[in-house]
């Protein structure tokens, strides 16, 4: 099964958009989150470094504090203001707003903490076989911030691993097309999820359409590629395996940051110390030069 651990996020300017910590009606509570937020951030290179035992520590301490009402967007007449995880998501939601005609408003990118945190606490779970407990982390979280993908493809796998493969299959399914919150990355991890329920329920022409259908949005997937390959394997009698996506411990240059697509000729630039990559096809779609985005 795949699972993504993304980097923390970084924010910026995007042409007349801003990168916004406390664009709120209430400071106090925003600046509490930014600050659990960073929290969470540490807890996510914890991770990355494979200290799983401090990153736990330091997200119950950010769980703790999750308000008892939650709101992860707030609009007004100049301005939307959005608690995003990272940065390819921030663009994203530019990029599909811009795309639609709907760049009518300044879009902010505050802290996210809460979501995110418990995101990573059933990552965590999944991690040590604790899949009920993941489970219930991840639902308490999809609660927060019911729009974000992840919960759902973090489940599923929680739920294959449990048995409950219709369960699992049908969460996938939940994730169809590309929107404001669901990029193409998302939508491909989504079709990958789908086809390995498929091989483990022996639906091996399921599998493969699904496999083939996510390459359409990701060509260079070797994720998907290399499950084509097994596909054929037990069609020729071989034995069945577990395969299991090493997650991705920090940023990738060469996926670009607006499409989710891998590339080999884009533009990379710094984003507060953090290379972030963009493919020419989405620098071509773009008003003004990188550099000016970010300021």
């Amino acid at each position: 099964m795949e699972t993504l651990l993304s980097p923390p996020g970084y924010g910026g300017s995007f042409c007349h958009y801003r990168y916004s910590l406390a664009m709120t009606t209430n400071a106090t509570t925003h600046e509490r989150e930014s600050a659990d937020a960073d929290t969470v951030n540490a807890a996510v290179e914890s991770l990355a470094a494979g200290d799983i035992g401090k990153a736990e520590s330091l997200l119950s301490g950010v769980i703790a504090n999750t308000p008892s009402e939650y709101v992860n967007c707030e609009e007004n007449n100049e301005a939307i203001s959005i608690k995003f995880w990272d940065q390819a998501e921030f663009v994203h939601y530019v990029m599909w707003h811009k795309q639609q005609g709907l760049a009518n408003k300044g879009i902010n990118w505050i802290g996210n903490a809460y979501p995110r945190a418990h995101y990573y606490m059933g990552f965590i779970c999944v991690k040590r076989k604790q899949f009920d407990r993941a489970i219930a982390f991840l639902d308490r979280g999809q609660a927060l911030e019911p729009t974000n993908p992840k919960f759902a493809v973090e489940k599923a796998l929680a739920l294959v691993h449990t048995g409950r493969k219709d369960e699992a299959l049908a969460l996938y399914d939940q994730v169809t097309e590309i929107g404001p919150h669901v990029s193409a990355h998302d939508l491909a991890v989504a079709r990958r999820g789908r086809g390995f329920v498929l091989i483990e329920m022996d639906n091996f022409d399921g599998a493969e359409t699904a496999f083939l259908s996510s390459l359409e949005l990701e060509p260079n997937s070797e994720v998907a590629l290399n499950e084509l390959q097994y596909i054929h394997h037990l069609r020729q009698g071989g034995a069945a395996t577990f395969t299991e996506a090493v997650p991705c411990a920090g940023p990738n240059i060469s996926q670009c940051a607006a499409c989710g697509s891998q590339f080999d000729k884009g533009v990379v630039v710094s984003v507060n110390g953090i290379p972030v990559g963009i493919c020419r096809r989405c620098e071509r779609k773009l008003t003004k030069k990188w550099w000016q985005f970010w300021r």
